[in-house]
Protein backbone atom coordinates (compact mmCIF):
# COMPACT_ATOMS: atom_id res chain seq x y z
CA UNK A 1 0.00 0.00 0.00
CA UNK A 2 0.88 3.41 -1.47
CA UNK A 3 0.13 6.36 0.53
CA UNK A 4 0.64 9.82 -1.06
CA UNK A 5 -0.27 13.36 0.97
CA UNK A 6 -1.50 15.21 -1.69
CA UNK A 7 -1.98 19.60 -1.79
CA UNK A 8 -5.92 20.02 -2.78
CA UNK A 9 -6.11 23.40 -4.18
CA UNK A 10 -9.35 24.12 -6.13
CA UNK A 11 -11.31 27.44 -6.33
CA UNK A 12 -14.93 26.92 -7.06
CA UNK A 13 -18.20 29.69 -8.03
CA UNK A 14 -21.34 27.99 -6.03
CA UNK A 15 -24.77 29.91 -6.79
CA UNK A 16 -26.98 29.87 -3.90
CA UNK A 17 -30.45 31.46 -3.03
CA UNK A 18 -29.50 35.36 -3.83
CA UNK A 19 -25.92 35.44 -3.96
CA UNK A 20 -22.80 34.03 -6.15
CA UNK A 21 -19.86 32.93 -4.43
CA UNK A 22 -15.80 31.62 -4.88
CA UNK A 23 -14.53 29.54 -2.70
CA UNK A 24 -11.13 28.63 -2.71
CA UNK A 25 -9.35 26.17 -0.70
CA UNK A 26 -6.22 24.99 0.14
CA UNK A 27 -6.45 21.64 1.53
CA UNK A 28 -4.83 18.65 2.04
CA UNK A 29 -6.23 14.63 0.60
CA UNK A 30 -4.29 11.29 1.25
CA UNK A 31 -4.48 9.46 -2.09
CA UNK A 32 -3.44 5.17 -1.40
CA UNK A 33 -3.14 3.01 -4.04
CA UNK A 34 -4.07 -0.91 -2.53
CA UNK A 35 -4.50 -3.45 -4.68
CA UNK A 36 -5.06 -1.52 -7.87
CA UNK A 37 -7.56 0.22 -6.25
CA UNK A 38 -7.28 4.35 -5.91
CA UNK A 39 -8.73 5.83 -2.96
CA UNK A 40 -8.77 9.23 -1.97
CA UNK A 41 -9.75 11.01 1.98
CA UNK A 42 -10.13 14.45 3.29
CA UNK A 43 -8.02 15.94 5.48
CA UNK A 44 -8.54 18.84 5.23
CA UNK A 45 -11.84 18.87 4.73
CA UNK A 46 -12.47 15.67 6.73
CA UNK A 47 -15.26 13.89 6.11
CA UNK A 48 -14.98 12.63 2.40
CA UNK A 49 -13.62 10.19 0.46
CA UNK A 50 -13.55 8.93 -3.41
CA UNK A 51 -12.59 5.70 -5.25
CA UNK A 52 -11.63 4.51 -8.54
CA UNK A 53 -9.60 2.53 -10.68
CA UNK A 54 -6.57 5.09 -11.43
CA UNK A 55 -5.00 7.80 -9.61
CA UNK A 56 -6.36 10.76 -12.22
CA UNK A 57 -10.01 8.82 -11.67
CA UNK A 58 -10.64 8.80 -8.15
CA UNK A 59 -9.06 12.62 -7.81
CA UNK A 60 -11.55 13.58 -10.38
CA UNK A 61 -14.51 11.99 -8.60
CA UNK A 62 -12.98 13.60 -5.18
CA UNK A 63 -13.06 16.95 -7.12
CA UNK A 64 -16.98 16.61 -8.17
CA UNK A 65 -17.59 15.21 -4.80
CA UNK A 66 -15.95 18.01 -2.78
CA UNK A 67 -18.12 20.38 -5.43
CA UNK A 68 -21.41 18.23 -4.94
CA UNK A 69 -20.91 19.27 -0.77
CA UNK A 70 -20.58 22.94 -1.54
CA UNK A 71 -23.94 22.91 -3.95
CA UNK A 72 -25.61 21.35 -0.89
CA UNK A 73 -24.16 23.91 1.74
CA UNK A 74 -25.60 26.22 -0.81
CA UNK A 75 -29.23 25.04 -1.44
CA UNK A 76 -29.28 24.86 2.50
CA UNK A 77 -28.17 28.52 3.16
CA UNK A 78 -30.66 31.64 4.06
CA UNK A 79 -27.57 33.85 2.38
CA UNK A 80 -24.25 34.14 2.08
CA UNK A 81 -22.92 34.81 5.57
CA UNK A 82 -24.48 31.19 6.19
CA UNK A 83 -23.01 29.73 3.24
CA UNK A 84 -19.51 31.11 4.48
CA UNK A 85 -20.06 29.69 8.10
CA UNK A 86 -20.90 26.27 6.92
CA UNK A 87 -18.07 26.22 4.07
CA UNK A 88 -15.52 27.02 7.27
CA UNK A 89 -17.05 25.00 9.21
CA UNK A 90 -16.97 21.65 6.72
CA UNK A 91 -13.10 22.83 5.57
CA UNK A 92 -12.27 23.05 9.67
CA UNK A 93 -13.82 19.51 10.42
CA UNK A 94 -10.23 17.87 10.18
CA UNK A 95 -9.82 14.09 9.70
CA UNK A 96 -7.77 13.08 12.58
CA UNK A 97 -6.74 9.69 11.73
CA UNK A 98 -6.67 10.72 8.01
CA UNK A 99 -4.16 13.23 9.18
CA UNK A 100 -1.52 11.33 11.14
CA UNK A 101 -1.49 9.18 8.03
CA UNK A 102 -0.36 12.28 5.73
CA UNK A 103 2.12 13.52 8.12
CA UNK A 104 3.40 10.09 7.68
CA UNK A 105 3.65 9.51 4.09
CA UNK A 106 5.08 13.62 4.01
CA UNK A 107 7.33 11.95 5.65
CA UNK A 108 8.12 9.32 3.52
CA UNK A 109 8.50 11.65 0.65
CA UNK A 110 10.92 13.58 2.30
CA UNK A 111 13.25 10.26 2.58
CA UNK A 112 12.55 9.50 -0.67
CA UNK A 113 11.14 6.37 -0.22
CA UNK A 114 7.18 7.83 -1.99
CA UNK A 115 7.41 9.43 -5.44
CA UNK A 116 4.92 10.95 -8.03
CA UNK A 117 6.60 12.27 -11.00
CA UNK A 118 3.46 12.97 -12.39
CA UNK A 119 2.94 15.90 -9.71
CA UNK A 120 4.49 18.72 -9.12
CA UNK A 121 5.75 19.20 -5.62
CA UNK A 122 5.15 21.77 -2.56
CA UNK A 123 6.24 22.21 0.50
CA UNK A 124 4.15 20.26 3.09
CA UNK A 125 4.07 23.49 5.31
CA UNK A 126 2.17 25.47 2.65
CA UNK A 127 -0.71 27.19 4.27
CA UNK A 128 -3.96 26.13 4.50
CA UNK A 129 -7.45 27.74 4.69
CA UNK A 130 -10.48 28.48 2.86
CA UNK A 131 -11.57 31.46 1.76
CA UNK A 132 -15.28 32.48 0.77
CA UNK A 133 -16.18 35.68 -1.24
CA UNK A 134 -19.16 37.08 -2.62
CA UNK A 135 -18.79 37.74 -6.24
CA UNK A 136 -19.49 41.04 -7.48
CA UNK A 137 -17.35 41.38 -10.48
CA UNK A 138 -17.45 38.87 -13.04
CA UNK A 139 -14.22 38.27 -15.18
CA UNK A 140 -12.99 35.68 -17.19
CA UNK A 141 -9.49 36.11 -15.13
CA UNK A 142 -11.43 34.45 -11.70
CA UNK A 143 -11.13 30.79 -13.46
CA UNK A 144 -8.88 28.47 -12.69
CA UNK A 145 -8.68 24.74 -13.01
CA UNK A 146 -7.01 24.14 -9.58
CA UNK A 147 -4.44 21.72 -8.73
CA UNK A 148 -2.81 18.85 -6.96
CA UNK A 149 0.60 18.73 -6.02
CA UNK A 150 2.57 16.43 -3.89
CA UNK A 151 3.65 17.45 -0.43
CA UNK A 152 7.31 17.26 -0.29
Amino acid sequence: MTHYPLLFARRERVEGDGFIARVGISGRVLLTEEDGEFWVEGVNPGGMAANGKSANEALAQFCQDYLAVLFDIASDAKDFDGFREEVKRFFDDTSRPALREWEEAVQQVKAGEVDAEWLTKRPAETKLGVEVTLFSQPAATNNDLGEMALAA
